[in-house]
């Protein structure tokens, strides 16, 4: 299935798992002590999770919040708050990698983990689903700009 063809929730939904198959990645090399190709996962988790949270905060976002009205304390208020928690962690993780600390990186991973899957669980349950419903005469051009990221 092309991301041409999925909805607002499935396009999004489909992306987080992306990012945690990257993760699983990272996982994966540091358990085999493949310190070379857990560096190239990192940095390939790295670039989903950031790429995934300027998606929504540069586009999705502001789009639901003109269509829906809620600004400046409505659910996307809370998911920006939560990335800028997940922001803080993977800055000590690309310090924790730069610095050849991979226990450390695989640690913070950890709770970087935790606190996506709670974060995914909102947006999938509920804010995915609004916004799906309030932009639905637009998504397809929604979708046009997501997909250049």
């Amino acid at each position: 299935m092309s991301d041409a063809s999925l909805s607002l929730k499935e396009f999004f939904t489909h992306d987080h798992r992306r990012c945690d198959e990257r993760w699983a990645e990272v996982e994966a090399a540091a358990q085999a002590g493949e310190r070379e190709v857990e560096k190239e996962k990192w940095r390939e988790f790295q670039s989903q999770m950031l790429r995934h949270l300027r998606m929504e905060e540069e586009v999705m976002f502001p789009a639901f919040e003109q269509a829906s009205g809620m600004t400046g304390g409505g659910p996307t208020f809370v998911m920006r708050s939560e990335h800028e928690q997940m922001r803080g962690l993977i800055a000590q993780m690309s310090a924790a990698a730069d610095g050849g600390d991979y226990d450390e990186l695989v640690d913070l991973g950890d709770t970087l983990l935790m606190l996506i899957q709670q974060h995914n669980q909102k947006e999938e349950q509920m804010l995915y689903p609004m916004a799906e419903q309030t932009l639905t005469a637009d998504w397809s051009k929604i979708r046009e700009k997501l997909i250049e990221y």
